[in-house]
């Protein structure tokens, strides 16, 4: 029997630096949403034998961007879950990866969280959402998605309203290395934490962000480190002079959030005549993830 789900990426509305731990971790303030893009995952039920390694079988756009074996964090989540006597019997897994790597669109921590929900057995309590930590300290907001304000070094996820207007537009600049993009941050990268409360009240209260609040502290370092990146930014800042761009994550997706469908596409149009071949899309912001859906 083979059981699906998607995983839906997600967007950093703002991320801040606000300290870094003695274990060289940051601490964040963070708000994150998901969004209409997603990832399939599937796992085939049935008897398994838990001394062979489970089978994974990976298609779709991004397929050659999946790391094999046991740097892939399907398998690492579905060996957390038979280590702790969590998972049902589970002969294959399956992937349609959509959503790129390297880009802060949070993809893999998507899939981690889907296969935790089609694989695990029971209910979803407190003990699989530690068990998605160690996956990942994304992978606990993928466990519920729609949005949250997210603290510490990402595993303190607390639900706020999701937002329920707009379209966001989104594309991907660059492949940014993550390691290597905290490893170039800087101390006048941090900060207090300010925007990322104005944005969660913003959603609190229904409405839209100030644009000019979004986007990630780790740009500035993303830059330093990844060449060609500024360029590209650049372009696609003057595609469309009266709408900016924010960095999600560590990089290199970018997105704007515009009021309306019409908004939307003039945009498009506007990025696809000065930006040429460069992949935009159009996605809407998601609501907390409900079984079945």
């Amino acid at each position: 029997m083979l059981r699906l789900s998607r995983a839906p990426a997600k967007l950093n509305l703002v991320l801040e630096l606000t300290g870094r731990r003695p274990d060289g971790y940051h601490e964040l303030a963070a708000v994150s949403q998901t969004v209409g893009w997603s990832d399939l995952v599937g796992v085939e039920l049935g008897e398994e034998d838990l001394s062979l390694p489970c089978h994974l079988v990976v298609d779709g756009p991004h397929s050659n961007q999946v790391p094999p074996g046991e740097q892939n964090i399907l398998l690492r989540a579905l060996g957390l879950l038979r280590a702790e006597g969590r998972a049902r019997p589970i002969s294959r897994v399956a992937l349609e990866k959509r959503i790129p790597t390297r880009s802060g669109l949070g993809g893999g921590s998507a899939d981690a969280a889907a296969l935790i929900r089609l694989a695990a057995a029971g209910p979803l309590d407190q003990e699989l959402f530690d068990l998605a930590l160690k996956c990942g300290a994304d992978v606990p907001f993928a466990m519920r998605g729609g949005a949250a304000q997210v603290s510490g070094i990402g595993e303190a996820v607390r639900p706020i309203p999701a937002l329920n207007q707009g379209v966001f537009l989104i594309t991907v600049l660059g492949a940014v290395s993550t390691a290597s993009a905290y490893r170039a941050v800087h101390p006048d990268d941090f900060s207090d934490g300010s925007r990322a409360e104005s944005v969660a009240r913003a959603l609190a209260a229904s409405e839209l962000p100030n644009p000019e609040l979004l986007g990630s502290a780790l740009l500035p370092a993303a830059l330093r480190v990844t060449p060609g990146l500024a360029g590209a930014w650049q372009r696609l800042s003057a595609s469309t002079p009266t709408m900016p761009w924010a960095m999600t994550g560590s990089g290199g997706a970018f997105f704007c959030l515009v009021p309306d469908p019409d908004q939307a596409e003039r945009a498009i149009a506007a990025v696809a005549r000065h930006c040429p071949g460069l992949p935009i899309r159009a996605a809407i912001p998601e609501p907390e993830w409900r079984e079945g859906a």
